[in-house]
């Protein structure tokens, strides 16, 4: 709607993750390579949390550009809030088993999960889960199931990596299960950006979206920090906001004036 007032290429600012615009601040760089440890050695579990719209998502969407598609599957459940046994109905799912002729046994799909990760590991292919949204699992019975996956081993290796991923309150539930808490090898917790990443990061997006000129005047882009706490995904949504009220305005720049108009908007 605004790419040509401002001369973009796509949008800059979306708010769904996107692994092809990639930001890769200190603390979002350190947590993909934490996560690329985790997956490329074979150490079981790995765990980021992080706000709402901090970037987990977007590291693990990520990591596909870094694993080699030859040797690494890497599957996501999105929700995972399931009882136990719809917990690895899921994971067979996406794992692309079609669960024909079962009897829903969990005991029926827990061996067939094992024989679809064996075969995997035989053809040198490595498995890996990513759990979304860890947090919203209220059912202890199911985060155990999780770490049961862990028993499935061949030559001293786990046949699946496990990533976890959530809002800080998954670190309390977590903690409440020890055992799964032990196996734990990484955990990592994403914060927001600072003042001056977060310039950094308005920039990226602004030129990887085609931008040849600066749109931001320096006082929008600390009023932009202020309003989203270093927050990228509330980052997004006031930029976004500002480049079309921008437009209406048919202004040449966004001024602090646009950017507390788009606050206000936003509230509205």
């Amino acid at each position: 709607m605004y790419l040509e007032h401002w001369g973009l290429a796509k949008a800059p600012f979306g708010n769904v993750p996107s692994r092809e615009i990639f930001f890769r601040s200190p603390q979002h760089e350190e947590a993909l390579r934490r996560l690329l440890y985790a997956i490329e050695y074979h150490k079981g579990v790995a765990m980021l949390t992080g706000e709402v719209g901090c970037g987990k998502t977007t590291i693990t969407k990520a990591l596909k550009c870094y694993l080699n598609k030859d040797l690494f599957q890497l599957k996501t459940i999105s929700n995972p809030a399931l009882q136990p046994t719809d917990l690895i109905k899921a994971i067979l799912i996406k794992l692309g088993d079609n669960l024909e002729n079962t009897n829903g046994s969990k005991t029926v799909l827990l061996d067939r999960l094992q024989k679809l990760l064996f075969q995997n590991a035989q053809q040198g292919v490595s498995t890996v889960l990513a759990v979304d949204e860890a947090h919203v699992i209220g059912n202890r019975a199911t985060l155990d199931e999780l770490r049961m996956l862990l028993n499935m081993q061949h030559d001293d290796e786990f046949l699946i990596t496990l990533i976890l991923l959530g809002q800080p309150p998954l670190l309390k539930n977590i903690t409440e299960l020890q055992p799964l808490k032990e196996r734990i090898s990484i955990m990592f917790n994403l914060d927001p950006l600072d003042s001056k990443d977060t310039l950094r990061y308005v920039l990226f997006r602004l030129k990887s979206a085609g931008a040849s000129r600066g749109i931001f005047s320096k006082e929008a882009i600390g009023l932009i920090y202020e309003y989203s706490g270093g927050i990228p995904l509330r980052t997004n949504n006031l930029c976004d906001r500002c480049l079309l009220i921008g437009l209406m305005r048919k202004a040449k720049i966004i001024d602090s004036k646009i950017v507390e108009d788009a606050i206000e908007d936003l509230g509205s």
